[in-house]
């Protein structure tokens, strides 16, 4: 069989850049240790550019459509990055990380197409935007006072005792202005979205704790998360 020595070396290109690019997309998510990560990236983006590639040079004859299978690439990738998201109490993860594998598989096939200038600008711009839209992020949500409590219960606490922790937790959030914008309750504790002062909350609730024993006996655990902790 014969070897189109040009043909080759394009698919070569192809193979190594895309690979490089899926790495540096991959390198971001895996440092925040999500669950689509380096491997998982990389193979996405060079599995885009080698089905993009087959349906340009694979096939023959004047009924072909190249994009058909370009179609199905972004079928497929929907049903991985669904893979990838979780809705856990008031926070729902794994959405920038669908994002992410949905973009890569876009920057696979611009490579696959021969447009590898175009695929390497693509990714620098995935990467940077991934690092410095989550400085900006953080900067804005510190700045409008948004952030969770999360409660636990001990396993024998009583309704009555979760009732009463609640409305003592209401109660600070009305005297000091703390707007509360979601609730999740479970049989485990609740999770509250708030807007205000987090320092003045965390004092009140260090009162109560210290000054009420069936409070202190009831809770498990008590933390505070940033909004932006959530995002992904």
């Amino acid at each position: 069989m014969e070897v189109n020595n040009e043909l080759l070396l394009k698919f070569l290109t192809i193979i190594g850049v895309s690979i490089l690019c899926g790495i540096l997309i991959g390198f971001e998510r895996e440092a925040r240790h999500k669950p689509a990560g380096l491997k998982t990236i990389t193979l996405v983006t060079l599995g885009s550019a080698i089905f993009t590639f087959i349906s340009q040079y694979g096939f023959s004859g004047s009924s072909v459509d190249p994009s058909r299978i370009a179609s199905q690439i972004v079928n497929g990738i929907g049903f991985l990055g669904a893979g990838t998201i979780i809705r856990s109490g008031l926070k729902i993860k794994g959405l920038t990380t669908a994002a992410t594998l949905w973009i890569a598989a876009s920057i696979g096939m611009v490579i696959g197409a021969g447009k590898i200038i175009e695929g390497i600008i693509g990714t620098i711009i995935v990467f940077f935007s991934l690092i410095i839209l989550r400085i900006i992020e953080k900067i804005l949500y510190e700045n409008i006072n948004i952030f969770y409590l999360n409660v636990k219960y001990q396993t024998e606490t009583s309704k009555s005792q979760l009732d009463t922790l609640l409305n003592q937790i209401q109660d600070i959030l009305k005297k000091n202005n703390i707007t509360m914008l979601e609730k999740k309750t479970d049989s485990s504790g609740f999770t509250l979205k708030l807007r205000g002062n987090k320092a003045k909350l965390q004092s009140e609730l260090k009162k109560i704790i210290t000054s009420d024993s069936q409070v202190i006996y009831s809770i498990k655990g008590i933390k505070f998360n940033n909004d932006n902790d959530y995002n992904d």
